[in-house]
């Protein structure tokens, strides 16, 4: 049986540079949030309040992602882990995306309530702060934008002890992380640029047409906007908690290469341990006198692979 397992070193570098535009960005919308909320009260405006409450719960998520961070460089936890606790990344996506889904049905349930009320709103001021929420989240966004997968060819921790080298023609090569806390905290903001527009949306209206209803309205549609975000998120993090097979490994053409030689794959498990960190475990039955070793150097070839365990029967 041969082992090789994970250098996290490399990785951690795009998490660190993730925690810092995060820790930007959460200042910047506590900041934010605070005049929101006041400014909605005073002038009477849901869809400003709404956003200010909805950028008060995203502010909390934003502290919860930054937590989650630290913890995943932590070395004390890291070490009570058997992959490096890696997919803690994963569950603070998972958990934003829960808070995500209760700041959708409270905007729904404040909505529905305002359909029935008559309220004077000042539209001029709630136009403003609505205005610079909106560029506020803008700037955010802008500060947290990356490609959902980092391509980079860094591969020193592919366990290929020195002996192989990847080569660049293989679009194999290319490592993607998926780091679901970034994401969460990227839809967060998204979310609020979304309901800034909305609300502001919702005010030209009131205001040139006297359409008091649009405020609640788009209220409801936001919210639902944001249901839909919220369980998509739970299901791409709730996939990689839960062991879900890894999707970004050839499985069959990883099988195919196994058995080229009249070798037979038993058995095999692909998994995600952390963002862009992929285990696989192989039980081989072989045809001829292959070592484990023959297998490991094949697989390191083709295969992004950080976590490797073959066992030859």
């Amino acid at each position: 049986m041969e082992y090789c397992s994970i250098d996290h070193h490399k990785d951690t570098g795009i998490f660190l540079a993730n925690e810092k535009k995060t820790k930007w960005v959460t200042l910047i919308t506590l900041v934010t949030m605070v005049v929101e909320v006041i400014v909605g009260y005073w002038s009477g405006s849901m869809a400003l309040l709404a956003d200010g409450w909805h950028m008060a719960s995203h502010t909390l998520a934003l502290f919860l992602s930054l937590i989650v961070y630290y913890l995943y460089r932590h070395p004390t936890f890291r070490k009570n882990f058997t992959f490096g606790g890696g997919k803690i990344l994963s569950l603070g996506g998972y958990t934003s995306a829960l808070f995500l889904i209760l700041i959708a049905l409270s905007m729904i349930y404040e909505s529905f309530l305002h359909f029935y009320e008559v309220r004077v709103i000042h539209y001029n001021e709630a136009l403003v702060v609505a205005a610079v929420g909106l560029i506020v989240n803008l700037v955010c966004a802008f500060i947290l934008h990356q490609d959902e997968e980092i391509k980079t060819h860094e591969h020193g921790d592919h366990c290929d002890h020195g002996k192989n080298k990847l080569s660049p023609k293989n679009h194999h090569h290319h490592h993607h992380h998926h780091d679901h806390n970034h994401q969460s905290a990227y839809i967060h903001i998204l979310t609020d640029a979304m309901t800034s527009v909305l609300a502001i949306f919702a005010l030209l209206l009131g205001k040139w047409q006297g359409l008091h209803w649009a405020d609640p309205a788009v209220g409801v549609l936001g919210g639902i906007v944001v249901l839909k975000w919220s369980f998509s998120l739970i299901k791409q993090s709730g996939m990689d908690l839960l062991d879900a097979h890894d999707i970004t490994i050839d499985r069959e053409n990883l099988i195919k290469k196994l058995e080229r030689d009249g070798s037979k794959v038993v058995d095999m498990h692909l998994w995600k341990l952390a963002p862009g960190q992929v285990g696989c475990e192989i039980i081989i039955r072989r045809n001829q006198e292959q070592k484990s070793s023959d297998y490991r150097d094949l697989i390191q070839k083709s295969f992004n692979i950080h976590h490797l365990v073959i066992e030859v029967v």
